[in-house]
């Protein structure tokens, strides 16, 4: 199962949307996604890096990272390269 990080914060209705692309590819890939909600106390670093690009996905370990607009195709292809 491929890992996903899927970084938002409440009342984002872009985030919203953004998570509703990502789950269109569920069938197609099997995903583990971990929602990190930057506006949390505890993810301050987060915040500083994501504030202003929420919603944006994140393959754990590997650095690659994908900032909104995408799509389902742009989903897809970033998950399926190295």
């Amino acid at each position: 199962m491929q890992q996903l990080l899927f970084y938002t914060k409440l009342n984002c209705h872009l985030c919203e949307k953004a998570y509703g692309v990502v789950l269109e590819v569920v069938p197609d890939i099997r995903l583990d996604i971990e929602v990190i909600d930057i506006s949390l106390p505890h993810q301050a670093e987060a915040m500083a890096r994501y504030g202003q690009r929420i919603p944006v996905i994140a393959k754990p370990g590997s650095g690659a990272e994908l900032d909104w607009p995408f799509t389902t195709a742009d989903v897809r292809q970033f998950l399926t390269t190295a």
